[in-house]
């Protein structure tokens, strides 16, 4: 029913009692439709986010796996110019015949602007290890999107699952040179640990060769063959004769261990050392020692003080160098 103002006549009319149902029904059917198209708009919505989000997230993840690359590469040339001053430390030491033969053939080649360990980039594309772990990653990747099975379709004729899977390569290929970083480290640990090693043992040969005079003095005889002053006849002299004052420091030419401290018939007081790889020195006619058998010393440890003893006509030192037991010219090591 219609009421108008004053004059005009009431309007009133039916609605029939199925019309109403069918009308409040309509209504229901709208307000319920509207929701739930109102719900799929805001998950549209919120997957276009989503997606949006994977989006940049994706340009990301490449531009870090870019920045990761240029870092191996940079990784690759520190191992090369590291390999190359290696080669020099083993050509500088003489011991290039040591190194693996395997390193030797080994170098760092560069494609496009980007560096591989020692193997061009369409080489490492075809190589066993690489595809093994290349399917893996797609493996790996395929089971997260939930097409564990089909991927190997889909990744073919689907753009996003192509674009995912994509990324397998990338990692495969990060991966394989990671792998092969790891083990050139190893290998140049491996000659860097020998060639430290060599260098140590040469250090030690040094150190254990008898470069200088046991006291400060003045050579009174020299190595060869001399008449003797007490025999008065021709004899081998051994060593070199140093005359110097009285109670002067004698010292150890080399590093080394005293093999015996005490005294001997015509030598006196005498100190031999042992200093490795069948070097021997002696020191005789001492005042005075001062180290005991089985005394560790370094080169330029005071082991006695210059005396006359044993067969002697004044205060000096007789010296005496033997490689393997037999008598050199110990003027021959002397540097200074």
């Amino acid at each position: 029913m219609f009421i108008p103002d004053r004059e005009k006549k009431v309007v009133s009319f039916k609605v029939p009692r199925i019309a109403f149902k069918a009308i409040t029904f309509g209504v229901a059917v709208s307000v319920i439709a509207l929701m739930i198209f109102s719900y799929d708009y805001l998950m549209i919505l919120q997957e276009v986010y989503k997606n949006k989000h994977l989006s940049i997230e994706n340009k990301h993840l490449k531009e870090q796996i870019e920045l990761f690359q240029m870092k191996i590469n940079a990784i690759t040339d520190d191992i090369d110019r590291i390999n190359t001053f290696e080669n020099k430390l083993r050509s500088i030491s003489g011991i290039n015949k040591f190194k693996p033969q395997a390193n030797e053939k080994k170098e760092i080649k560069k494609n496009n602007n980007q560096s591989t360990l020692f193997l061009p980039k369409e080489t490492i594309l075809n190589d066993k290890n690489y595809l093994d772990l290349k399917k893996l990653y797609e493996q790996k990747i395929a089971s997260d999107l939930g097409q564990a099975n089909a991927y190997i379709y889909t990744k073919e004729w689907v753009d996003l699952s192509k674009e995912s899977l994509s990324f397998a390569t990338k990692y495969a290929f990060f991966d394989f040179q990671f792998s092969e970083i790891k083990k050139t480290v190893k290998d140049i640990e491996v000659n860097i640990n020998e060639l430290d090693q060599f260098l140590l043992d040469r250090q030690s040969f040094l150190r254990s060769t008898p470069m200088l005079l046991p006291t400060k003095g003045w050579i009174t005889s020299f190595y060869g063959p001399r008449k003797s002053p007490y025999a008065k006849r021709i004899k081998m002299h051994e060593g070199i004769d140093i005359g110097a004052r009285a109670s002067s420091n004698i010292i150890a030419t080399a590093d080394g261990k005293v093999t015996f401290s005490g005294k001997k018939p015509g030598f006196g007081y005498i100190v031999k050392l042992d200093h490795g790889y069948g070097v021997e020195t002696i020191y005789a006619h001492a005042k005075k020692l001062t180290v005991k058998h089985g005394t560790k010393v370094e080169r330029g440890d005071l082991i006695a003080k210059v005396g006359s003893t044993g067969y002697s006509t004044g205060p000096h030192v007789h010296y005496e160098v033997r490689v393997n037991g037999t008598p050199v010219d110990p003027l021959n090591f002397i540097l200074q």
